[in-house]
């Protein structure tokens, strides 16, 4: 990081010396010393700098950042004690579950899991979580170098605050709105760019301090076919006959939710009676 920050100082201060200085300029210079500053120096600085400079330089040490991944698959012969088992070392490694899938059923237990441990306590976790099992299915370990994107990150990032803080000072130093609007419009995306590198700097940093674990754990049943129990002819009668009058008290329960209708349809019988007998009579006479 010293190298980068010597590097980046010697070019701003070549540039500003081949120009004349910086206090002797108009705004419009400036801003194209700026542009120069941003597009030039990051990425001659990085090409100037080697990634494995502990290889020219034994003093120099680098802190290797590596991301440890696992995918592991267990056969148990009992899962809920395994899962206690499971859920103490967790804790005591200090992580996390961040995913908990359980498929039960006639045949096997198979839970699916996404264990986020400390990188330090990794292999010992490892260790911990296959002691006493019954059978080791699969084991995939894999470990991603991602130090020389750490390091690229860091130095790129670094270099964007500079130009950050120089915009600043230009913008302070603007005359009118369009050149203040030039200048915010290349503060804005330069601040993007610094998010999105933070950003991944972030995720890098979790990803390294964190390592993952995919464990599936199984657990298969002896399968014993047990024919259907059936009932006797007399338990069926009465299952029969219980069943046929719980069906008649639902009918009469039924009628008797329609006795308004039932009363005006015995009332319409009786009175279309009465009048039929009364023209039967009239026409007797006749």
């Amino acid at each position: 990081m010293k190298n980068i920050k010597f590097l980046v100082t010697i070019l701003i201060v070549f540039a500003m010396g081949c120009t004349g200085g910086y206090n002797d300029k108009s705004f419009s210079d400036e801003y194209s010393d700026m542009e120069v500053m941003e597009e030039i120096v990051p990425s001659t600085a990085f090409d100037m700098l080697p990634v494995n400079s502990q290889a020219q330089n034994p003093d120099i040490i680098i802190d290797k950042k590596i991301i440890k991944d696992a995918r592991i698959g267990i056969q148990v012969e009992n899962y809920t004690s395994y899962r206690i088992k499971l859920d103490s070392a967790i804790i005591k490694a200090n992580g996390y579950i961040s995913s908990d899938n359980l498929d039960k059923n006639d045949y096997n237990i198979n839970c699916e899991l996404v264990i986020r441990i400390p990188a330090d306590y990794f292999d010992k976790f490892i260790s911990s979580i296959e002691k006493g099992t019954e059978k080791l299915l699969y084991k995939n370990i894999s470990a991603r170098d991602v130090t020389e994107e750490f390091i690229d990150i860091e130095a790129r990032l670094k270099t964007k605050k500079e130009v950050e803080k120089r915009y600043i000072q230009l913008l302070s130093r603007a005359k009118n709105i369009k050149e203040i609007l030039e200048v915010e419009e290349k503060l804005r995306v330069l601040r993007e760019e610094i998010e999105s590198k933070e950003g991944r700097l972030k995720y890098l940093k979790r990803q390294v301090s964190y390592s993952t674990i995919y464990l599936n754990v199984t657990q298969n049943y002896e399968y014993k076919y047990e024919p259907e129990k059936k009932k006797n002819f007399f338990q069926r009668l009465f299952k029969s006959m219980d069943k046929g009058w719980k069906g008649f008290i639902v009918f009469v329960l039924f009628l008797f939710r329609l006795w308004p209708l039932i009363l005006i349809g015995i009332a319409t019988f009786y009175y279309i009676r009465r009048i039929r007998r009364k023209k039967k009579m009239l026409t007797n006479k006749k």
